[in-house]
Protein backbone atom coordinates (compact mmCIF):
# COMPACT_ATOMS: atom_id res chain seq x y z
CA UNK A 1 0.00 0.00 0.00
CA UNK A 2 2.77 2.61 0.89
CA UNK A 3 4.50 2.05 -2.32
CA UNK A 4 1.02 2.21 -4.49
CA UNK A 5 0.03 5.31 -2.56
CA UNK A 6 2.59 7.27 -1.15
CA UNK A 7 3.27 10.59 -2.52
CA UNK A 8 6.68 11.39 -2.67
CA UNK A 9 7.99 8.96 -6.10
CA UNK A 10 11.51 9.71 -4.63
CA UNK A 11 10.92 8.13 -1.15
CA UNK A 12 12.70 10.73 0.55
CA UNK A 13 15.63 10.58 -1.68
CA UNK A 14 15.76 7.22 -1.76
CA UNK A 15 14.57 6.24 -5.27
CA UNK A 16 12.62 3.23 -6.14
CA UNK A 17 15.68 0.86 -5.98
CA UNK A 18 16.53 1.62 -2.73
CA UNK A 19 13.11 1.52 -1.71
CA UNK A 20 12.59 -2.13 -2.60
CA UNK A 21 15.60 -3.27 -1.65
CA UNK A 22 14.88 -1.81 2.02
CA UNK A 23 11.70 -3.62 1.93
CA UNK A 24 13.39 -6.50 0.87
CA UNK A 25 15.51 -6.71 3.40
CA UNK A 26 12.25 -6.10 6.01
CA UNK A 27 10.57 -8.80 4.82
CA UNK A 28 13.77 -11.08 4.76
CA UNK A 29 14.18 -9.89 8.82
CA UNK A 30 10.90 -11.18 9.95
CA UNK A 31 10.79 -14.23 7.44
CA UNK A 32 11.56 -16.30 9.93
CA UNK A 33 9.62 -14.70 13.20
CA UNK A 34 7.20 -17.09 14.61
CA UNK A 35 3.24 -16.30 15.45
CA UNK A 36 4.14 -15.27 18.97
CA UNK A 37 6.24 -12.68 18.27
CA UNK A 38 4.79 -9.93 16.35
CA UNK A 39 6.27 -7.31 17.91
CA UNK A 40 9.40 -7.67 16.38
CA UNK A 41 7.51 -7.65 13.01
CA UNK A 42 6.22 -4.52 13.85
CA UNK A 43 9.28 -2.89 14.92
CA UNK A 44 10.63 -4.05 11.41
CA UNK A 45 7.87 -2.24 9.93
CA UNK A 46 8.17 1.10 11.56
CA UNK A 47 12.01 0.72 10.93
CA UNK A 48 11.32 0.33 7.43
CA UNK A 49 8.80 3.15 7.14
CA UNK A 50 11.00 5.19 9.33
CA UNK A 51 13.55 5.85 6.14
CA UNK A 52 10.32 8.10 4.60
CA UNK A 53 11.28 10.63 6.95
CA UNK A 54 7.55 11.31 7.10
CA UNK A 55 5.57 10.98 10.98
CA UNK A 56 2.45 10.87 9.00
CA UNK A 57 2.73 7.56 7.38
CA UNK A 58 3.27 4.83 10.18
CA UNK A 59 2.35 1.27 10.89
CA UNK A 60 -0.51 0.95 13.53
CA UNK A 61 -1.10 -2.06 15.59
CA UNK A 62 -4.68 -4.36 15.07
CA UNK A 63 -5.61 -2.62 18.52
CA UNK A 64 -4.83 1.00 17.27
CA UNK A 65 -6.21 0.22 13.80
CA UNK A 66 -9.44 -0.89 15.05
CA UNK A 67 -9.54 1.94 17.81
CA UNK A 68 -9.65 4.43 14.60
CA UNK A 69 -12.31 2.50 12.65
CA UNK A 70 -14.49 1.70 15.64
CA UNK A 71 -13.84 5.58 17.42
CA UNK A 72 -17.22 6.88 16.13
CA UNK A 73 -19.34 3.72 15.57
CA UNK A 74 -18.70 2.46 19.27
CA UNK A 75 -17.77 3.15 23.41
CA UNK A 76 -19.11 6.12 24.68
CA UNK A 77 -19.19 10.06 23.75
CA UNK A 78 -17.53 11.40 26.83
CA UNK A 79 -14.12 12.85 26.21
CA UNK A 80 -11.19 14.68 28.77
CA UNK A 81 -11.11 17.83 26.32
CA UNK A 82 -8.08 17.74 24.76
CA UNK A 83 -6.82 19.05 21.35
CA UNK A 84 -4.09 16.66 19.74
CA UNK A 85 -1.56 16.92 16.82
CA UNK A 86 0.98 14.88 15.56
CA UNK A 87 4.48 16.95 15.87
CA UNK A 88 7.18 16.54 13.44
CA UNK A 89 9.52 18.23 15.99
CA UNK A 90 8.56 14.87 18.38
CA UNK A 91 9.67 12.52 16.24
CA UNK A 92 5.87 12.20 14.72
CA UNK A 93 4.84 11.91 18.37
CA UNK A 94 1.08 12.94 19.49
CA UNK A 95 1.60 16.26 21.88
CA UNK A 96 -1.53 18.07 23.77
CA UNK A 97 -2.35 21.33 21.68
CA UNK A 98 -4.97 22.81 23.91
CA UNK A 99 -6.90 22.11 26.54
CA UNK A 100 -10.78 22.54 27.03
CA UNK A 101 -11.18 25.44 30.02
CA UNK A 102 -12.42 23.92 32.70
CA UNK A 103 -12.37 20.39 31.37
CA UNK A 104 -10.98 17.13 32.87
CA UNK A 105 -8.23 17.75 31.13
CA UNK A 106 -7.53 21.11 32.16
CA UNK A 107 -8.96 20.31 35.53
CA UNK A 108 -6.64 17.27 36.30
CA UNK A 109 -3.09 19.52 35.15
CA UNK A 110 -2.32 18.53 31.41
CA UNK A 111 -0.89 21.23 29.64
CA UNK A 112 -0.10 22.32 26.30
CA UNK A 113 3.18 20.70 24.54
CA UNK A 114 2.65 17.63 27.29
CA UNK A 115 3.54 14.39 25.11
CA UNK A 116 1.69 11.73 25.08
CA UNK A 117 3.39 8.35 26.55
CA UNK A 118 0.93 6.26 27.02
CA UNK A 119 -2.85 5.94 27.26
CA UNK A 120 -4.21 3.13 29.54
CA UNK A 121 -1.48 0.55 29.34
CA UNK A 122 -0.86 1.19 25.53
CA UNK A 123 2.66 2.53 24.74
CA UNK A 124 2.55 5.55 22.08
CA UNK A 125 6.45 6.37 22.53
CA UNK A 126 7.18 5.71 19.33
CA UNK A 127 4.68 7.80 18.15
CA UNK A 128 0.92 7.25 16.01
CA UNK A 129 -1.90 9.07 14.50
CA UNK A 130 -3.70 12.18 16.57
CA UNK A 131 -6.94 9.79 15.98
CA UNK A 132 -5.95 6.83 17.22
CA UNK A 133 -5.13 8.92 20.70
CA UNK A 134 -8.21 10.78 20.77
CA UNK A 135 -10.96 7.85 20.27
CA UNK A 136 -8.87 6.12 23.02
CA UNK A 137 -9.66 9.31 25.54
CA UNK A 138 -13.21 9.34 24.17
CA UNK A 139 -15.47 6.39 26.41
CA UNK A 140 -18.42 6.32 28.95
CA UNK A 141 -19.13 9.76 31.48
CA UNK A 142 -17.37 9.12 34.70
CA UNK A 143 -15.15 6.32 33.44
CA UNK A 144 -11.34 7.22 34.35
CA UNK A 145 -8.15 7.20 31.80
CA UNK A 146 -4.95 7.37 32.97
CA UNK A 147 -2.44 9.23 30.98
CA UNK A 148 1.91 9.08 30.90
CA UNK A 149 2.98 12.08 29.24
CA UNK A 150 6.19 13.97 28.77
CA UNK A 151 6.49 17.76 30.04
CA UNK A 152 9.48 19.73 29.31
CA UNK A 153 10.66 22.06 32.21
CA UNK A 154 11.78 25.56 32.56
CA UNK A 155 14.99 24.36 32.34
CA UNK A 156 14.25 22.02 29.25
CA UNK A 157 14.82 18.94 31.26
CA UNK A 158 11.96 16.45 30.73
CA UNK A 159 9.77 14.37 33.22
CA UNK A 160 7.66 11.87 33.11
CA UNK A 161 4.02 12.82 34.78
CA UNK A 162 1.32 10.23 35.18
CA UNK A 163 -2.69 11.43 35.24
CA UNK A 164 -5.86 9.96 36.06
CA UNK A 165 -8.92 12.14 34.31
CA UNK A 166 -12.40 11.39 34.25
CA UNK A 167 -14.23 11.45 31.42
CA UNK A 168 -17.04 13.92 30.68
CA UNK A 169 -19.38 15.18 28.34
CA UNK A 170 -17.04 18.69 26.58
CA UNK A 171 -18.22 20.63 23.64
CA UNK A 172 -15.68 21.88 22.03
CA UNK A 173 -16.38 22.07 18.48
CA UNK A 174 -19.62 24.31 18.77
CA UNK A 175 -19.10 27.87 16.66
CA UNK A 176 -19.58 31.00 18.68
CA UNK A 177 -20.64 33.95 17.99
CA UNK A 178 -19.93 37.38 19.41
CA UNK A 179 -19.79 41.31 18.39
CA UNK A 180 -18.09 44.40 19.48
CA UNK A 181 -17.94 48.08 18.56
CA UNK A 182 -14.76 49.20 16.84
CA UNK A 183 -13.17 52.44 17.24
CA UNK A 184 -15.05 54.15 14.68
CA UNK A 185 -18.53 53.03 16.41
CA UNK A 186 -19.00 49.85 13.58
CA UNK A 187 -20.16 46.70 14.31
CA UNK A 188 -18.24 43.73 14.26
CA UNK A 189 -19.22 40.15 14.39
CA UNK A 190 -17.01 37.63 15.07
CA UNK A 191 -17.53 33.57 14.66
CA UNK A 192 -14.81 31.63 17.02
CA UNK A 193 -14.57 28.26 15.07
CA UNK A 194 -12.98 25.48 17.10
CA UNK A 195 -12.47 22.76 14.97
CA UNK A 196 -14.00 21.51 11.78
CA UNK A 197 -16.46 18.40 11.74
CA UNK A 198 -19.50 17.35 9.80
CA UNK A 199 -21.57 19.72 11.90
CA UNK A 200 -19.45 23.17 11.54
CA UNK A 201 -21.13 24.07 8.62
CA UNK A 202 -24.62 24.22 9.56
CA UNK A 203 -23.10 25.82 12.71
CA UNK A 204 -21.37 28.87 10.75
CA UNK A 205 -24.22 29.34 8.58
CA UNK A 206 -26.51 29.27 11.79
CA UNK A 207 -24.34 31.60 13.25
CA UNK A 208 -24.17 34.11 10.41
CA UNK A 209 -28.04 34.75 9.96
CA UNK A 210 -27.42 35.18 13.50
CA UNK A 211 -24.99 38.23 13.65
CA UNK A 212 -26.68 39.79 10.19
CA UNK A 213 -30.13 39.67 12.21
CA UNK A 214 -31.23 42.82 13.59
CA UNK A 215 -29.11 45.61 12.18
CA UNK A 216 -26.39 43.59 10.85
CA UNK A 217 -22.44 43.97 10.72
CA UNK A 218 -20.15 45.67 9.00
CA UNK A 219 -17.61 43.89 9.54
CA UNK A 220 -16.77 39.75 10.09
CA UNK A 221 -13.79 37.83 11.85
CA UNK A 222 -12.88 34.45 11.90
CA UNK A 223 -11.10 33.41 14.29
CA UNK A 224 -9.50 30.26 13.25
CA UNK A 225 -6.68 30.22 16.93
CA UNK A 226 -6.10 27.16 18.36
CA UNK A 227 -8.02 25.08 15.55
CA UNK A 228 -6.11 21.91 14.91
CA UNK A 229 -8.09 21.20 11.82
CA UNK A 230 -10.44 17.69 11.82
CA UNK A 231 -13.09 17.26 8.90
CA UNK A 232 -10.97 18.03 5.87
CA UNK A 233 -14.19 18.45 3.17
CA UNK A 234 -15.49 21.38 6.19
CA UNK A 235 -12.75 23.73 5.25
CA UNK A 236 -13.27 23.46 1.80
CA UNK A 237 -17.19 24.23 2.30
CA UNK A 238 -16.35 26.92 4.77
CA UNK A 239 -14.44 28.70 2.06
CA UNK A 240 -17.10 28.04 -0.28
CA UNK A 241 -19.58 30.26 1.69
CA UNK A 242 -17.55 33.85 1.44
CA UNK A 243 -16.09 33.14 -2.37
CA UNK A 244 -17.86 33.98 -5.32
CA UNK A 245 -18.71 30.79 -7.77
CA UNK A 246 -16.36 29.08 -9.71
CA UNK A 247 -12.98 30.35 -7.05
CA UNK A 248 -10.45 28.22 -6.76
CA UNK A 249 -10.15 26.70 -3.34
CA UNK A 250 -7.26 23.86 -2.84
CA UNK A 251 -6.39 21.36 -5.34
CA UNK A 252 -4.84 18.13 -4.42
CA UNK A 253 -2.26 16.20 -5.72
CA UNK A 254 -1.43 12.67 -5.56
CA UNK A 255 2.11 10.73 -6.39
CA UNK A 256 1.93 11.30 -10.17
CA UNK A 257 1.10 15.03 -9.90
CA UNK A 258 -2.53 14.30 -11.53
CA UNK A 259 -4.58 17.39 -9.65
CA UNK A 260 -8.17 17.25 -8.08
CA UNK A 261 -9.21 20.90 -8.17
CA UNK A 262 -11.65 21.88 -5.49
CA UNK A 263 -13.70 25.13 -6.61
CA UNK A 264 -16.59 26.51 -5.02
CA UNK A 265 -19.66 24.78 -6.67
CA UNK A 266 -22.12 27.21 -5.25
CA UNK A 267 -23.14 30.87 -4.18
CA UNK A 268 -21.22 31.83 -1.34
CA UNK A 269 -23.19 33.93 1.04
CA UNK A 270 -21.00 36.23 2.27
CA UNK A 271 -18.80 37.57 -0.43
CA UNK A 272 -18.31 40.97 0.09
CA UNK A 273 -18.42 41.86 3.70
CA UNK A 274 -14.91 42.82 5.08
CA UNK A 275 -13.12 39.74 6.67
CA UNK A 276 -10.76 39.25 9.11
CA UNK A 277 -9.26 35.69 9.61
CA UNK A 278 -7.16 35.07 13.47
CA UNK A 279 -4.62 32.40 13.59
CA UNK A 280 -1.51 31.07 15.13
CA UNK A 281 0.93 28.49 15.26
CA UNK A 282 -1.78 26.18 16.18
CA UNK A 283 -4.07 26.77 13.47
CA UNK A 284 -3.83 23.82 10.69
CA UNK A 285 -4.51 21.31 8.06
CA UNK A 286 -8.18 21.77 7.73
CA UNK A 287 -8.54 25.32 9.24
CA UNK A 288 -5.33 26.21 7.30
CA UNK A 289 -7.38 25.45 3.49
CA UNK A 290 -9.59 28.03 4.70
CA UNK A 291 -7.56 30.66 5.96
CA UNK A 292 -5.21 29.87 2.64
CA UNK A 293 -7.99 30.42 0.14
CA UNK A 294 -9.03 33.49 1.52
CA UNK A 295 -5.75 35.09 1.52
CA UNK A 296 -5.13 33.89 -2.21
CA UNK A 297 -8.08 34.94 -3.57
CA UNK A 298 -7.87 38.17 -1.69
CA UNK A 299 -10.75 37.80 0.20
CA UNK A 300 -9.39 38.41 3.32
CA UNK A 301 -6.79 40.01 5.88
CA UNK A 302 -5.05 37.26 7.77
CA UNK A 303 -3.84 38.73 11.32
CA UNK A 304 -2.07 36.65 14.29
CA UNK A 305 1.00 37.19 16.95
CA UNK A 306 2.55 34.03 15.68
CA UNK A 307 4.43 34.27 12.29
CA UNK A 308 3.21 31.39 10.82
CA UNK A 309 0.54 28.79 10.99
CA UNK A 310 1.27 25.22 11.88
CA UNK A 311 2.57 23.67 8.22
CA UNK A 312 0.12 20.41 7.53
CA UNK A 313 -0.66 20.81 4.12
CA UNK A 314 -0.71 16.43 3.01
CA UNK A 315 -3.63 13.62 3.38
CA UNK A 316 -3.39 10.57 4.75
CA UNK A 317 -5.74 7.35 4.33
CA UNK A 318 -5.42 4.26 6.58
CA UNK A 319 -5.33 1.14 4.79
CA UNK A 320 -6.19 -2.19 6.84
CA UNK A 321 -3.39 -5.20 6.77
CA UNK A 322 -4.61 -8.63 6.80
CA UNK A 323 -3.37 -9.64 10.31
CA UNK A 324 -6.04 -6.57 11.35
CA UNK A 325 -3.14 -4.10 11.74
CA UNK A 326 -3.33 -0.99 9.17
CA UNK A 327 -0.65 1.57 7.78
CA UNK A 328 -1.54 5.46 7.36
CA UNK A 329 0.18 6.36 4.45
CA UNK A 330 0.41 10.03 2.63
CA UNK A 331 -1.55 9.93 -0.23
CA UNK A 332 -1.63 13.39 -1.79
CA UNK A 333 -0.30 16.85 -1.12
CA UNK A 334 -2.35 20.19 -1.13
CA UNK A 335 -1.85 23.25 -3.07
CA UNK A 336 -3.01 26.68 -2.14
CA UNK A 337 -4.99 28.73 -4.98
CA UNK A 338 -1.67 30.55 -5.93
CA UNK A 339 0.16 27.13 -6.18
CA UNK A 340 1.67 27.50 -2.40
CA UNK A 341 2.63 23.85 -0.65
CA UNK A 342 2.56 25.23 3.06
CA UNK A 343 3.70 21.62 4.57
CA UNK A 344 6.49 22.27 7.19
CA UNK A 345 6.20 25.78 6.08
CA UNK A 346 2.43 27.49 7.19
CA UNK A 347 0.38 30.40 6.20
CA UNK A 348 2.38 33.78 7.16
CA UNK A 349 -0.39 36.46 8.18
CA UNK A 350 -0.84 39.80 6.07
CA UNK A 351 -0.39 41.17 9.45
CA UNK A 352 1.47 40.61 12.53
CA UNK A 353 0.14 41.54 16.32
CA UNK A 354 1.65 41.29 19.60
CA UNK A 355 -1.74 41.88 21.05
CA UNK A 356 -3.62 38.40 19.46
CA UNK A 357 -2.50 35.95 21.83
CA UNK A 358 -4.82 32.94 22.58
CA UNK A 359 -5.71 34.53 25.79
CA UNK A 360 -6.68 38.22 23.94
CA UNK A 361 -10.03 38.68 22.49
CA UNK A 362 -10.86 39.43 18.74
CA UNK A 363 -11.39 43.24 19.37
CA UNK A 364 -7.84 42.93 21.23
CA UNK A 365 -6.52 41.39 18.38
CA UNK A 366 -8.03 43.74 15.63
CA UNK A 367 -7.81 47.43 17.63
CA UNK A 368 -5.00 48.88 15.46
CA UNK A 369 -6.72 47.65 12.20
CA UNK A 370 -10.05 48.39 12.46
Amino acid sequence: EVTRQYVDTTYNGLGEEKWAAKRLETIKAVSNVGPDEQEEVYVAIRNMLKVLGDPYTRFLTPEQYDTIISAYATGGNAGIGVQLIVDPTQGGKVVVFDTVKGGPAAKAGLLPGDVIMEVDGLDFSSGTMAEVVASKCRGDIGTDINLIVLRQGDDNSENTKKFTVTREMVKINTVETSTFIDKNGNSVGVLKVPAFTQATISQMMDGLKELQSNDGISTLVLDLRGNVGGYMPAGVDAAKLFLPPRTRIISELDKSNRATIYINDGIGSETSIPLYVLVDSRTASASEILTAALQDNDRATVVGKDVKTFGKGRIQNVQSLENGSGVSVTRAKYRTPKGRDIQGVGIIPDRLSDKCGKENSAAICLEEFL
